[in-house]
């Protein structure tokens, strides 16, 4: 039904009544769209300019060197008393801890500490001399505390023992002069491309440490790898000292 005209313009210039509703929902579609536009593109703006937060990565671990294996950085070092080779670190960060200049230099600890190499005239069973690489600082006198160290103590073998021979002498050896060193452990192992007596013994200095003994028609070794360091790093250095070692 249409409405009748009761102004005084004519009617055409009276709007019918879906005319002017047409007119009126214009501009409301037009402002609602542009609302809509201007939100899409400062929502847009945002995610781009905005900085992203990413999930922490899991910190990956550094090894000094892989696992049983040698720096290209290392030295070797001929101990000739003992016919032995060693793999030296150099004196140089990762291999060495740098000291913190606002604390005293100690003993017990692993600051200030390099892999250096030593070698003397020392005495244990039939063995006469050791040659070694222990990590520690030079400047500080030795307490009784070993970071870490690995240790060869060697003889001629002037009476051509074999390994089981040889072992079997120390146990006599044990038995008749040293009552308060023991025997406590043993057994067999595969190290340096040979077969290998291992042994703890107890009493006196000893401290559970696990020796590695055997004998070549040149010389007789008993080895060992000690350490009270808790450095993961240094750990995995004497490790590998102590699997690269050569004997002629």
């Amino acid at each position: 039904m249409d409405f009748e005209n009761h102004t005084p313009l004519p009617d055409n210039v009276i709007l019918h009544h879906k005319d002017r509703h047409m007119l009126f929902h214009i501009p409301l579609v037009v402002f609602f769209s542009l609302v809509i536009l201007g939100i899409s593109l400062i929502g847009g703006w945002y995610l781009y300019s905005s900085p992203k937060t990413l999930p922490p990565s899991e910190p990956t671990p550094t090894r000094v060197v892989e696992d049983g294996g040698v720096g290209p950085d290392w030295t070797r070092q001929l101990n000739t008393e003992c016919g032995t080779t060693f793999f030296v670190p150099p004196a140089q960060e990762p291999y060495l801890i740098p000291r913190n200049p606002n604390t005293p230099p100690t003993a017990t600890d692993d600051e200030g500490k390099f892999w250096i190499y030593e070698d003397n005239q020392s005495t244990l069973f039939m063995f006469n001399h050791l040659a070694r690489v222990i990590f520690k600082n030079p400047e500080i006198p030795g307490s009784g505390y070993v970071s870490a160290a690995v240790e060869v103590m060697c003889a001629e073998n002037i009476d051509g023992y074999t390994t089981e021979s040889l072992f079997v002498k120390i146990q006599n050896d044990l038995l008749q002069n040293f009552s308060v060193i023991s025997l406590a452990s043993s057994g067999k192992a595969s190290l340096w491309d040979r077969e290998v007596i291992t042994a703890v013994f107890k009493g006196g200095t000893f401290n559970d440490d696990m020796y590695y003994l055997f004998a070549t028609n040149s010389h007789m070794y008993l080895i060992r790898s000690i350490g009270e360091t808790s450095n993961p790093s240094v750990q995995q250095v004497r490790d590998s000292i102590l699997l690269n070692l050569g004997f002629e």
